[in-house]
């Protein structure tokens, strides 16, 4: 009565810290969480945190869409702490984050290797989050150290599974296994099927192997038997088949043990129904321990589709037409035998299916097996297999019998079944195929008509007369019926968008001048040798007009106009009587444009086939050969070239090739324009009406000419009367779109 006692107010006390961590997180000062360490174990990992305090569990839950990742939001912990914590080794977790989230709570973040499952309880020293491994199978029956001495200290079965009852809640589903007295359970995850296992040590079970069918919460059934039998463990096992991962705590209760299975929520649930929000400081006993929180990594389910979609994964779905595969479908059954008689192992698998059995003489073997957890039906043919035995199920008898015996059985049947096909009444139906091409469909079907059976096709009105024996018409007429159906369009439409842009500036300069000193003119020099000199800075000889513009000089000295120019000033200074003249020119040119040219061909295909649009011109080429003159014509166009492949999950998969071709009338070859062009080809995947850029092409160009009189142009200031300046930038982009829609 203590230890419940305890348990209750126990209880009470983590539902009361919940409604005060809730309430007034604001005021509860921060936790300062002093190590981190990891304890690995054969099948689990445990992190324990160790703080001063017991850390609030908000919630917790895996990351979407990202890498193993999982996030616990707790109570406010203090961040100075987070660099001395100290991380061991793991299999599992590869990182771990702690990380403020709000001003009242924080995160810690566990960076994992796999999505595995996992459970968050009280320690003595602190809190443990614990990651459970997958296992694929069971080669080794791996137990825990402490576990196995446990086992071990108690060699003879000292309890019996009784019965199993499942209950259900709204939000919770129990399987109460009834014992005689408390034993030791061991729980681990078999993966491919998804089975949470609970073995239940130095335990008999009373009764068969049965089967208990939940279909509620990811838990399809539960299933118990008698595993082992002192080989070296005596042990009940019980095994959950379960849908998807599942939050599930194991819990002894006296002389009950009981496995419950709960809705997906925060905090960590109980199996009474409390949620207990923070980790408690006691320890609280082994053997009652409320249930740690176990979150499975997320299960991702496909988002339910509107009826078109609906209608068009049906469309696609495989069709069984004719199907000769074996499923195994028996219970699932445990058996170990050592040098055992075939016929007393098939006697035990026929009393277990409730069969009657029939052996055929000289059914002899010996059996020597070791099965876990699988059907009946697929045990017994292993074991027959191994003797080079077979059998035959008729109503409740099942017969046994040598493969020899079986064979030559099963060949005197087929050749009575050939014969009476033979000798069978044939059957003729015309088909009249509304989607398909009668001669498409008849290359189809040859494989499938029987010696006695005939195809006939009419083009003119395409259908199809079926002559054969009424077995293999109803194979045939499946077959139509999947081959004759609507094949659905798809509208393509792309856009091609050239865009360019365009900026030009060139300054430029030209100047000359004329000095004269002469007698003549009343300026002569002050010597007597020279008394006059000419000195002409114009370009000679006169009258020669040469890039730039001219002068009242006919010419300038320094001649570096713009390349190209609109603007033009003229400047000319001279004084009396022309004795000193100077002329000046700028010249000057600054453009800019821009342009875009958008393209959109449109066409519309059937499934799998290819469709072509040309919109352009024709350029006709002529070459003489041998005194012949032969034109041809190439393609300066838009050509768009696709091939549509739609898919099961509404994706379009293409094949696209795209041309944009142009003439080039500015760079004629002998009187015929030069073809630019433009070209993209690829294969790409694109939702029904999502957009692909399948070709993009940005060139740019930047230019800059100087043109400049040696040494000259380097004085400073000065140095610009000796030079030019001519700037050219050029950006061409090419963009190409490619929208399918799925035409319903």
């Amino acid at each position: 009565m203590r230890g419940k006692t305890y348990l209750r107010v126990l209880s009470l006390l983590g539902v009361l810290t919940l409604v005060c961590g809730l309430g007034a997180s604001s005021d509860r000062p921060p936790v300062n969480i002093d190590q981190i360490s990891v304890r690995a174990g054969v099948l689990h990992t445990k992190i324990l945190l160790e703080s001063n305090m017991p850390l609030v569990i908000l919630g917790s839950h895996y990351l979407e869409g990202a890498a193993p990742t999982l996030v616990i939001d707790t109570n406010k912990i203090s961040s100075q702490d987070a660099s001395n914590l100290r991380f061991g080794q793991s299999s599992i977790v590869s990182n771990i984050q702690i990380d403020n989230a709000t001003e009242d709570t924080s995160r810690l973040i566990f960076d994992l290797k796999e999505q595995v499952p996992y459970r968050i309880y009280s320690d003595p020293k602190g809190t443990v989050i614990e990651f459970n491994r997958y296992q694929n199978g069971q080669k080794d029956y791996v137990l825990e150290s402490e576990l196995q001495a446990k086992i071990e200290s108690q060699s003879m079965p000292s309890a019996y599974l009784m019965d199993i009852q499942v209950a259900s809640n709204p939000d919770r589903v129990d399987v109460v296994a009834d014992l005689t007295e408390a034993t030791l359970s061991h729980v681990f995850v078999l993966n491919d099927p998804l089975r949470l296992v609970v073995d239940l040590h130095n335990t008999l079970y009373t009764r068969k192997a049965t089967n208990y069918t939940v279909n509620k919460l990811g838990v399809e059934k539960v299933r118990a038997a008698q595993f082992q039998m002192g080989d070296p463990y005596t042990i009940t096992r019980m095994v959950f088949d379960l849908k998807r991962p599942q939050l599930y705590s194991v819990d002894t209760r006296g002389n009950k043990l009981v496995v419950s299975f709960f809705d997906r929520q925060e905090g960590i649930v109980k199996p009474n129904g409390d949620t207990e929000a923070a980790a408690q400081p006691e320890p609280p006993p082994v053997e009652t321990a409320a249930p740690p929180k176990t979150e499975f990594p997320e299960v991702r389910v496909k988002p339910a589709q509107d009826p078109e979609q609906e209608e068009q994964a049906a469309q696609f779905a495989p069709r069984t037409i004719a199907e000769k595969t074996t499923r195994f479908q028996g219970e699932i059954l445990t058996m170990k035998f050592r040098d055992a008689d075939l016929q007393a192992v098939v006697f035990y698998l026929a009393e277990f299916a409730g069969l009657n059995v029939v052996f055929d003489p000289g059914v002899t073997g010996i059996v020597s097996v070791s099965l876990v957890d699988v059907p009946w039906d697929q045990a017994l043919d292993v074991i027959l297999k191994q003797n080079k035995m077979g059998k035959v199920i008729e109503g409740n008898i099942l017969r046994i019998a040598p493969m020899s015996v079986l064979t030559r059985e099963r060949e005197e049947l087929l050749r009575l079944e050939e014969s009476q096909e033979l000798s069978g009444p044939l059957k003729t139906r015309t088909f009249w195929l509304s989607y398909s091409r009668a001669s498409d469909v008849q290359a189809l079907l040859t494989s499938k008509i029987s010696q006695r059976g005939e195809l006939i096709i009419d083009n003119r009105t395409n259908t199809l007369t079926i002559t054969d024996v009424e077995d293999r018409m109803a194979i045939l007429e499946s077959m139509i019926e999947v081959f004759d159906t609507p094949t659905p369009q798809v509208s393509i439409e792309a856009r091609i968008v050239e865009a360019s842009s365009t900026f030009i500036r060139n300054l430029g300069i030209q100047w000359g001048f004329r000095s004269i000193q002469d007698p003549y003119y009343g300026n002569q020099t002050s010597l007597k040798f020279p008394n006059k000199t000419l000195i002409d800075g114009a370009l000679i000889p006169r009258g020669i007009v040469t890039k730039g513009i001219s002068g009242p000089l006919g010419g300038y000295a320094i001649n570096l106009p713009a390349p190209a120019f609109t603007t033009a000033l003229g400047i000319s200074f001279a004084n009396v009587l022309d004795t000193f003249r100077l002329d000046m020119a700028l010249t000057a040119l600054e453009t800019s444009g821009s342009g875009k040219i958008i393209s959109a061909p449109k066409i519309t295909t059937q499934n799998n086939q290819e469709a072509n649009i040309v919109q352009g011109r024709q350029i006709p080429v002529q070459t003489v050969a041998n005194f012949t003159v032969t034109t041809r014509y190439v393609n300066a166009a838009l050509e768009l070239r696709v091939t549509p492949q739609i898919t099961a999950e509404g994706t379009v998969i293409m094949y696209v090739r795209i041309e944009n071709n142009a003439a080039d009338f500015a760079n004629l070859v002998n009187g015929i324009p030069p073809i630019t062009t433009q070209s993209a080809e690829t294969t790409v995947m694109v939702p029904d009406g999502g957009t692909t850029v399948i070709g993009g092409i940005y060139r740019t160009e930047d230019s800059i000419t100087r043109e400049k009189v040696p040494l000259l142009h380097k004085i400073p200031i000065l140095g610009n009367l000796f030079k030019s300046f001519a700037r050219t930038k050029q950006n061409r982009e090419l963009l190409i779109f490619i929208t399918p829609r799925i035409i319903k």
